[in-house]
């Protein structure tokens, strides 16, 4: 199965649009102004999503919503309080309320059915938020998480059992799923297989996004979980935790997917375990996921010892807002890191780039030199210089075989590739934390070291450009993330 990435597009159906007014924020509806690019206006997309029977609703207001025995009226609905924590959010500050986002409701009122007023996964669509955030939408949409990865949903739809509720891939991978399951506060394990296909399903036709909106912020109440600046912005978890038990060596999927951090609770390794017991037992592919920028930011999940002390991580583990200081500037929701907001005040735009291209360039050498290391081990004990990597990797990547049998590669060099792939799935090339990065790479080299690896000659290094060394250590990064969709 190729891993494919689907752009978001909100399809246009007839509705009455002629029967709803819309007006700017404060009002009901929303904006008329255009998205840019030839797109719909947000207006018209926010109208295509909601139903026919909803057709000619007219707006009762929030009041409306709760008269009676309705949403946070004196009726025991499993909703009751959402309206009066609705109350002390901006939104409600801003008269921004119900029928916003679900549309107008006097039919839904009259008669509540499940078609009559915006609900499930169109609610979900970004496109409800953007009539009033415009500009946070579109850079959302240039950003990664706008897309998905088709593969994991689509596993997950197949073998709900094993990628749904065992390995929770729609945890990370589908928006949908997270802000149903989730953040709703079910036990996934319990969840009904076709609850979970009907999520999958409804993730590809409906709401193709890795992470919308309401995936990290909930749109009814104020959490208390702060922005960096100390805002509240209603975001569903943390955005600085140090206590990372929760993602640390072997943890389960039902840990690491549900950790308390708005970022990492998705960008960590996922149980990434350097123990020997670990690296002997699990050689068909590296086992840390892809994305673990989170146990890197830490210094969580190398092998670390044998070597001298260095330490784990670095100030950027410790300020304000950890991720998304960096990666959010201003709140910037295209996720692109900016040197001269990132990284003020404590680095010149001109200071933070000069320190990036120089650990870049640093980490890459010594990876490169490490790999050329294991290779060099492997052609003289193998006979096979790809032999130093992991079975499923040999076998559907390199075209040469199966590979030597993992019970006679020695475990210096499983602790070595180990260190290999956590710093390049990390993607940062020790940009989060050079001190942990060149610590693993030291760790690496003394294990090769004690097998009699010998080490790359200096002047092959130079010979090597950085960005034929950058091209050789992706091509890995790619061939893992590949294995480990096609598991």
């Amino acid at each position: 199965m190729k891993s494919r990435w689907f752009i978001t597009l909100i399809a246009i159906v007839p509705v009455a649009a002629g029967l709803l007014a819309l007006q700017s924020c404060g009002g009901e509806g929303g904006p008329t102004s255009g998205s840019g690019g030839g797109l719909p206006s947000v207006s018209q997309q926010f109208l295509a999503l909601l139903s026919a029977d909803q057709a000619g609703s007219s707006y009762i207001g929030a009041e409306g919503c709760v008269a009676g025995t309705c949403h946070g009226g004196s009726g025991a609905r499993a909703d009751v309080s959402v309206y009066q924590h609705w109350k002390d959010t901006k939104h409600a500050d801003k008269g921004v309320n119900c029928e916003r986002c679900h549309g107008p409701g006097s039919k839904h009122a009259a008669n509540p059915t499940s078609t009559n007023i915006l609900n499930g996964p169109k609610l979900t669509s970004p496109v409800v938020c953007a009539q009033c955030h415009g500009p946070i939408y579109d850079q959302w949409n240039f950003s990664q998480h706008s897309k998905i990865v088709v593969d994991p949903v689509e596993d997950l739809i197949v073998n709900p059992t094993t990628y749904g509720k065992n390995s929770r891939c729609g945890s990370c991978h589908s928006g949908l799923f997270r802000t149903e399951l989730n953040e709703g506060g079910v036990d996934i394990a319990n969840v009904n297989n076709s609850v979970i296909v009907e999520i999958g399903e409804r993730t590809l036709d409906t709401v193709p996004h890795t992470a919308n909106c309401v995936t990290c912020h909930n749109p009814h109440k104020n959490t208390g979980n702060l922005t960096d600046t100390g805002d509240e912005v209603q975001l569903r978890h943390k955005t600085f935790n140090d206590v990372t038990t929760p993602i640390g060596p072997g943890q389960p999927a039902s840990s690491t997917t549900t950790f308390d951090h708005i970022c990492a609770q998705c960008h960590n390794g996922r149980g990434a375990n350097p123990a020997d017991s670990a690296l002997n037992s699990g050689t068909s592919r590296p086992n840390m996921h892809d994305s673990n920028q989170y146990n890197m930011l830490m210094g969580l999940g190398g092998v670390e010892a044998g070597g001298p002390v260095t330490p784990s991580n670095t100030a950027h583990a410790s300020i304000p807002g950890q991720c998304s200081k960096c990666h959010m500037p201003s709140s910037t929701h295209s996720f692109t890191v900016s040197y001269d907001k990132s990284c003020s005040p404590c680095h010149t735009a001109a200071d933070a780039a000069a320190r990036v291209n120089t650990t870049k360039s640093d980490i890459v050498d010594k990876l490169f030199a490490l790999r050329t290391r294991m290779e060099e081990y492997a052609l003289a004990h193998y006979g096979n210089r790809d032999f130093w990597d992991y079975t499923s990797i040999i076998t559907a990547e390199y075209g040469t075989g199966t590979g030597p049998n993992q019970s006679t590669v020695p475990i210096q060099l499983k602790r070595a590739r180990h260190n290999y792939y956590f710093i390049i799935r990390d993607r940062g090339y020790g940009v989060h934390n050079a001190p942990y990065a060149r610590h693993l790479l030291t760790i690496a080299n003394i294990n090769m070291e004690a097998i009699d690896a010998p080490a790359i000659s200096a002047s092959r290094s130079l010979t090597t450009s950085f960005n034929e060394k950058l091209k050789v250590i992706e091509q890995d990064l790619a061939r893992a993330r590949k294995a480990e969709l096609e598991k």
